[in-house]
C-alpha cells in the first residue's frame, strides 16, 4: 500500500524536463525572488521522476524517503537486537553464548525486513528486484564465494553451536577462547593475547579440538620422577594429597596417581585429573601450583627427583689408538 500511494503521487506530481532551457528558468533568478518560488523550485525537485522501472516510475523523494528508513531500521535492528541480547534473554536464564547467537539472528532478520521495506518504499518491483537478485548472485558466485561461504558457516555456526563464545579450543594448532562469533570469522584470544582473525569456513571444514563441550572441564596430566630405592607406596599418597583440595580440580572418579613406568634414571608417576580452567592462563597456572607443591612436598619428605645420568665405559686399547693418531700427524 505504501508503494501505490508514492506512485499514484508520483503520477500526479509535475515531472521536470531537464533540457537546457527548462533548468535555465527553473533555476534562474526569478525563481528564488519569493518564498513561494523557492518552494516550487524544492517541491518541483522533491517530486521529479529520474527514471522507469519495470513501467513504475522512480522519484527523487521515493528514493529519499527510503534511504531515510534504511538508516533509522539499521540503528533500529542494532539497538533491538543488543537490548534482546543483553536484557531481554539473560531475565530468560539464557547463557551468554546462547544469547550472543540469538542477538546475531534476530539482527540478521530485522534487517532482511528494512532492507525489503526501503526496496518497497523506493518503488523497486518484486520482478525487478528478482532479476537484480539473479545477476548479483552471478557477480558474486565468481567474485565472492569466500565471503558468502563465510557468511553461510557463520549462520551454521550460531545455530548449531559446534563451539561457543567462551569455549577453550585448539584451530590450526592454536589455542584460546572464543570472544567473538561474526558474520564472517570469529575472534580467537590466545594464551599470549593477541586475537586471531579465523575465517568461519575454516571452522567447519577442519578439525576443532573444543576443550569446553561437552561440559567446561578437561583432563590434564602432570609427570613426576622419584628417584631409584624411594618408597613409591609414599610417593602416592603426598601425590594424592596434592591435588586434594585444590579448587581447580573438579570431583570426579577421573583424579588418579599412576605409576606408569620404570624409567632409565627415576620412577615415573602421573597425575591424571580433571579440571574447569576459564582460560588457558588458568591451566597453566593450575599445572605450576601443582608441581610447586610436588617439589615442596618431597623435599619434606626427602624424595629425591633425580635427574637423567650416563656412565661412560672406556674400552682397553684406548692408549694406543690415541699414540697412532699423534704418530700419523
Amino acid at each position: 500500500m505504501i508503494q501505490d500511494e508514492i506512485v499514484q503521487e508520483t503520477e500526479a506530481a509535475p515531472e521536470i524536463d531537464v533540457s537546457e532551457g527548462n533548468l535555465d528558468s527553473l533555476f534562474s533568478g526569478e525563481a528564488f525572488e519569493s518564498a513561494d518560488g523557492i518552494m516550487d523550485v524544492v517541491s518541483t525537485i522533491w517530486n521529479t521522476k529520474l527514471f522507469n522501472l519495470d513501467d513504475h516510475p522512480i522519484t527523487v523523494n521515493q528514493i529519499m524517503i527510503a534511504l531515510l528508513v534504511l538508516l533509522i531500521g539499521l540503528g533500529m535492528s542494532r539497538w533491538i537486537s543488543v537490548r534482546v541480547g543483553k536484557k531481554v534473554l539473560p531475565r530468560m536464564k539464557v547463557n551468554s553464548s546462547a544469547s550472543s547467537a540469538i542477538q546475531s539472528i534476530v539482527y540478521y532478520i530485522l534487517l532482511a525486513i528494512v532492507v525489503l521495506l526501503s526496496l518497497q518504499i523506493a518503488g523497486v518491483p518484486l520482478t525487478a528486484l528478482a532479476f537484480f537478485g539473479g545477476a548479483i548472485a552471478l557477480g558474486f558466485g565468481f567474485g565472492s564465494q569466500n565471503i558468502i561461504n563465510n557468511f553461510i558457516s557463520g549462520l551454521i555456526l550460531l545455530i548449531e553451536r559446534p563451539i561457543r563464545i567462551g569455549d577453550l579450543v585448539t584451530i590450526n594448532g592454536e589455542q584460546g577462547v572464543i570472544r567473538a562469533i561474526g558474520a564472517r570469522a570469529a575472534k580467537l584470544e590466545s594464551y599470549l593475547g593477541s586475537t586471531y582473525v579465523v575465517p568461519n569456513s575454516i571452522i567447519l571444514e577442519n578439525s576443532v579440538t573444543n576443550w569446553s563441550m561437552p561440559d567446561a572441564t578437561r583432563k590434564s596430566i602432570i609427570g613426576v620422577g622419584a628417584a631409584y630405592g624411594s618408597d613409591t607406596g609414599k610417593v602416592r599418597q603426598i601425590l594424592e594429597d596434592v591435588i586434594k583440595d585444590h579448587p581447580t580440580i573438579s570431583k570426579s572418579g577421573e583424579n588418579k596417581v599412576m605409576f606408569v613406568n620404570f624409567g632409565d634414571s627415576s620412577l615415573d608417576f602421573e597425575i591424571h585429573c580433571r579440571i574447569r580452567p576459564k582460560s588457558v592462563l588458568e591451566a597453566k597456572s593450575f599445572e605450576s601450583d601443582i608441581r610447586f607443591k610436588i617439589d615442596e612436598e618431597f623435599r619434606k619428605n626427602e624424595i629425591e627427583i633425580p635427574f637423567p645420568q650416563r656412565d661412560l665405559h672406556l674400552k682397553s686399547g684406548m692408549d694406543t689408538f690415541q699414540n697412532e693418531n699423534e704418530q700419523e700427524n
